[in-house]
């Protein structure tokens, strides 16, 4: 989160799709004009961010658009990122990578005490960005998120970032915001 609060300023738009980073987002993002920060709150609407992204980029031509997706959610437009190259859309759009439908899993978790069907094999973002002529970055450790990242939202023109992130804590930090409100 601070990586990605560190690039947003005033003039940066910002859309995010629906999974476990919307609710990081949501909590820790700050934002700095009116709809500066789009989201897609809820209803399965999986997808979204990359085709919002592109729209805000004619919207606001010359200005950085940034999109964040789960890599399940990306899977779901990733076609549109050829929408994207042939339109030149000053985007860079983030994956955080985790190889599964991560908030569904929870939900089956707490529904039914196991998950099933949730997982997916790993995918190669970086190679399926430069696939549709956009430009692709994947961050390997901690310790290249950082310019990683940045090097991404340098990018005129659409890139996609890769990041690899962790759940692993998200039941346990819902059942303790629970107990602080």
């Amino acid at each position: 989160m601070k990586e990605l609060q560190d690039v947003v300023d005033a003039n940066t738009t910002i859309r995010v799709d629906m999974g476990n980073f919307h609710i990081w987002i949501a909590r820790y993002l700050q934002s700095f004009r009116a709809r500066q920060l789009l989201f897609t709150n809820g209803q399965q609407t999986m997808g979204v961010a990359l085709p919002w992204a592109i729209a805000a980029s004619l919207v606001r031509p010359g200005q950085k658009v940034i999109s964040v997706s789960g890599d399940g959610s990306f899977m779901h437009s990733s076609m549109e990122l050829e929408t994207a190259v042939r339109l030149r859309s000053n985007i860079v759009h983030a994956i955080w990578v985790d190889n599964m439908y991560n908030m569904v899993a929870i939900q089956e978790t707490n529904k039914y005490r196991r998950r099933s069907g949730v997982e997916f094999g790993p995918i190669d973002f970086k190679a399926c960005a430069e696939s549709f002529g956009a430009k692709g970055f994947a961050v390997n450790s901690d310790d290249t998120l950082r310019a990683t990242f940045r090097a991404a939202t340098a990018v005129e023109g659409p890139a996609v970032a890769a990041i690899p992130f962790d759940y692993t804590d998200n039941p346990m930090r819902r059942q303790l915001d629970q107990f602080s409100t």
